[in-house]
Parts: structure tokens; C-alpha cells; sequence
């Protein structure tokens, strides 16, 4: 289950999907429908909170293709009065798109909640002085240069690496949220990639964090629908939106708060609550899965497969993986011998092989024939293994529940 917090706005699986409100300072924007003069600011985030925002993101460096450098005293310049006015005035927190440590040390220090770096943590203080004011921390997908990552095999390895990195530095794992990046960040980056990237969102579940959509009105929008005014591309925006939301992203980041909530609303219900089951300190999570037993059975059919294995075969041919948390070492040890002998696996924490009694997570794969074989047995076994059964039993039976709608 993934679960976090940004500011004092809680984020994750059991969450609304969050809105986050962009409000740009930097007349170099792409798009000048969210560009304000600090005057304009105060008036543009109130109106964004009226509307439903619960985050606004404030950014005063333009981060787009081609815009001109901008040097650390007139990102100040642009940022803090405006920061310090809307901080006054509004009740939502906010967060501070910025590259430079010492920018969000002056951020935070006001009164800003979290800090939002496209460039990954390039700048080394980054991460601890986030940790140092306690702040929650946005990292998105870059390596050399901001959103220069094309393919998720790329972006999901490096986000974990960043992660860990803000760990070591001392920013609380809770607080960290991840952003693979989606734009015309680099002439190498295509509609492709982005498209791609977009298909392939759930995979950031993987990283065990919280993920953002920040798609609004972007180039790759614009080249789908052949629309190179940023202010046409509202209607691809949410059509994108409901997608990402669908499969997974925790917070969206959008120009057009009022407009792309009920979008958001939609999608979430759509998708339902995880698959997963819950008893005492034992948490069962399905975290994919491959084929159903009746599905396959119709193509069976078709392809003429003796009708007498079919049933077997269903569940050798259906795939799954889950996560099984809140075990102690000698459990998961018995889950991972259990999986073996079924010709399936289990990862477990290479601290259960020492008997370390830390709760663990193991994460369990393979058929349904071999998971189900594994309930059957773990229900005679000691421990608390007979409630582990009864849990992955009930996750699986989530899958096609309607209950995980409500």
C-alpha cells in the first residue's frame, strides 16, 4: 500500500488523488496562461484554492525548451515576495519548484511545506536541506540535465536510486514523492517517449512511493492533436489526466484546477482501491497480474483445448504477484520455502536469512495454481501463517470485486 504526505496533505492509495495548482513567475513559461507578475500571484492561488487545488506549486525559473538562464538573484527576486504573500493569505500548502538548495532553504524557512527539483537532486544540498527543515520532497526523473530520461527502464531504476539517496541525507521516506519526468524536456525526447511513458505508469508502483502526473497542456499533447498553442490543448490535457489517474498517479499537477476535478474524480472511481487484504499487523497488497481463469478458458475454446484440462490449465496460465507485509523473518522464510517447492518464488529481506525480527515484506510470484497451493498449506503451519493465508485468499478475491468501487 503506498502511502504518503506532502506538507500536511496526505497522498496515496487510500487518498483523494490530489490537485496541485502551477502558478509560474517566469514570464518564460510555455505556456502564459499561468504566468504571473508577483502582483498577479496572491489573486492566481487564491482563486486556485477556491477552486478545489489542495497544493499550489509556485515556480519562478521557466524550465522549458530553449528559455534563458536564470540566475539565483533573480529567481529570489521573482519567488520570495509573492512566496511571502501567498503564504500569508492562503490555508493549503505550498510547494516550491526549484533546483537550488539554497532557494528552497529560504522557501522552507518562510513557511513553504515542500520542494519540488525536476533536476533530480542535482545540486548536492539538495536533499539535506530539505531534511534539515523537515520537508516534504518532489524528484523527478533526471539525470545530466532535467527530464533528459526517455524510457521508463531508464526512469524507474535512477528514481529509486534518488530516493534512497534522500534517505541517506535524512528526508523521511514518507515524504518523498516521484515524477517520471513526461515533456519535451530535450530534442531527443519525443510524442513517442511521452506516450510510452504515459502507457507504462503503473510501473511506477513499483517504486513504492507516491507519483505525480504533470502533463498539463504539454508538447506532447500538442503534437497528437496537432495543436501548437499551448491554450487549445485543455480537452488532451484531461483526456491524458483520466489516463494517469487511472493507472495510479497520487497528485496532479495542473494549470486548470477547477476544470480537471471531476476528471480526476472520475478516473480514481474508475480504477478502485487496491486489491489487498488486511488483518492485525499482516497486509496483503496484489501488485499485478496476468490472465483469469474464465478469460483464458474462452480462448481454450476457441484454440480447441480438451475441454477436461482446462480448468488447470486456467490457473497454471494465470500470473501473479503480491506483497506480503508485517512478517516476521521466520515467516517469510517459510513463504519463500513454501513458493519454491510449487516451482514458484518469493523475494524476501536478505536480513530474514539472519533471523533479523524487524517485520518484513516478501514479495510472492507465480501462478494461481502455485499461490493457491501455497494457502492450502499455509493454513496447518504455526505462526501466524493461517491468517497470511487468509489474507492473500481475500486479496486475490478483490480483483473482481466490486467492493474496491465503493
Amino acid at each position: 500500500m503506498i502511502k504518503g504526505i506532502i506538507g500536511r496533505v496526505a497522498v496515496g492509495d487510500m487518498q483523494p488523488v490530489r490537485s496541485m495548482g502551477v502558478i509560474n513567475l517566469s514570464r518564460e513559461s510555455f505556456y502564459k496562461g499561468s504566468v504571473a507578475c508577483p502582483d498577479d500571484a496572491l489573486s492566481k492561488a487564491l482563486a486556485m484554492q477556491s477552486e478545489g487545488a489542495d497544493l499550489i506549486d509556485i515556480g519562478a525559473v521557466s524550465t522549458a525548451p530553449g528559455s534563458p538562464p536564470v540566475d539565483e538573484t533573480r529567481e529570489r527576486e521573482r519567488l520570495i515576495p509573492a512566496l511571502k504573500q501567498i503564504l500569508d493569505n492562503l490555508t493549503i500548502d505550498v510547494s516550491i519548484d526549484t533546483q537550488r538548495a539554497s532557494i528552497a532553504a529560504e522557501a522552507l524557512g518562510l513557511g513553504a511545506t515542500c520542494i519540488n527539483d525536476v533536476s533530480g537532486l542535482r545540486d548536492p544540498m539538495m536533499a539535506k536541506t530539505v531534511a534539515d527543515y523537515d520537508g516534504s520532497l518532489i524528484i523527478m526523473a533526471s539525470n545530466r540535465v532535467p527530464g533528459d530520461l526517455l524510457r521508463l527502464d531508464q526512469i524507474i531504476p535512477l528514481l529509486g536510486e534518488r530516493v534512497r539517496a534522500a534517505v541517506r541525507s535524512g528526508v523521511s521516506l514518507h515524504k518523498i514523492t516521484v515524477d517520471p519526468g513526461v515533456g519535451k524536456w530535450i530534442p531527443d525526447k519525443t510524442t513517442e517517449h511521452d506516450l510510452a511513458i504515459l502507457d507504462g505508469y503503473r510501473r511506477m508502483r513499483y517504486l513504492g512511493r507516491p507519483y505525480l502526473a504533470a502533463l498539463s497542456r504539454k508538447t506532447f499533447i500538442g503534437a497528437t492533436l496537432r495543436l501548437q498553442n499551448p491554450f487549445d490543448r485543455l480537452s488532451g490535457t484531461l483526456a491524458a489526466t483520466a489516463i494517469a489517474v487511472y493507472l495510479g498517479a497520487h497528485i496532479v499537477r495542473t494549470h486548470d484546477v477547477s476544470a480537471s476535478l471531476e476528471t480526476i474524480r472520475m478516473a480514481q472511481a474508475i480504477r478502485g482501491w487496491p486489491a489487498s487484504a488486511c488483518r492485525d499487523e499482516i497486509n496483503v497488497e496484489v501488485l499485478g497480474y496476468l490472465g483469469q481463469g474464465e478469460d483464458i478458458a474462452e480462448t481454450f475454446k476457441r484454440t480447441g483445448v480438451d475441454e477436461r484440462g482446462m480448468g488447470i490449465l486456467a490457473k497454471k496460465s494465470s500470473f501473479r504477484i503480491l506483497s506480503v507485509q508485517g512478517l516476521s523473518s521466520m515467516e517469510a522464510l517459510v513463504i519463500k520455502q513454501e513458493m519454491l517447492a510449487r516451482g514458484g518464488d518469493a523475494a524476501i529481506p536478505k536480513l530474514a536469512l539472519r533471523c533479523d525480527e524487524r517485520p518484513e515484506e516478501v514479495l510472492i510470484f507465480g501462478t494461481l495454481s502455485q499461490i493457491n497451493g501455497l494457502v492450502k498449506n499455509l493454513r496447518g503451519q504455526p505462526f501466524r501463517l493461517s491468517q497470511v493465508a487468509s489474507c492473500i485468499n481475500d486479496a486475490l478475491g478483490q480483483i473482481d470485486s466490486p467492493e474496491r468501487y465503493r
